[in-house]
């Protein structure tokens, strides 16, 4: 997983522009920001794995009109950390908790979609390359998903 480093933004670039037709059809707008420069401790396969899962969870349930961010950032004391962070729907705080769970359902609409692994399987990828997540949001306020490495 973490065999290496890669610059961030243009791996995420990438991604977006593969998701590209997706989002448009849910009508959710997807963009990238940070520093070009700023790299993260995983293997470009890997990265693309974190972007493609989050952005997709934001494309299924973040609702018509609303705005993905995925971004990359400095964080003070050391460390960068991925932010994806969508303006949509969001999700009830009791469910922040379970959402990096294998199979875990937020509520009854998203039983018909998805396997139920890609957020468990983020969570996987960062914790093997030393990282970190957590996730924030709140109904009608959108989800934050940070995954932070250690510098």
């Amino acid at each position: 997983v973490s065999l290496g480093t890669t610059s961030a933004v243009p791996v995420l670039e990438q991604v977006v522009q593969e998701l590209s037709e997706r989002a448009d059809l849910a009508g959710v707008k997807l963009r990238v920001e940070g520093e070009r420069e700023l790299e993260l401790p995983l293997r470009s396969r890997m990265l693309a794995v974190i972007g493609r899962n989050l952005a997709t969870n934001a494309i299924r349930y973040a609702g018509v009109g609303a705005v993905c961010t995925l971004s990359v950032e400095q964080v003070s004391g050391g460390g960068v950390e991925l932010v994806v962070a969508d303006n949509g729907a969001g999700v009830a705080t009791e469910h922040l908790p379970r959402l990096f769970e294998r199979f875990y359902r937020a509520d009854r609409a998203r039983t018909s979609r998805g396997t139920g692994l890609g957020l468990a399987i983020v969570k996987h990828v960062a914790v093997s390359a030393g990282g970190s997540v957590s996730a924030s949001g709140a109904p009608g306020e959108g989800l934050t998903v940070r995954c932070f490495f250690p510098g």
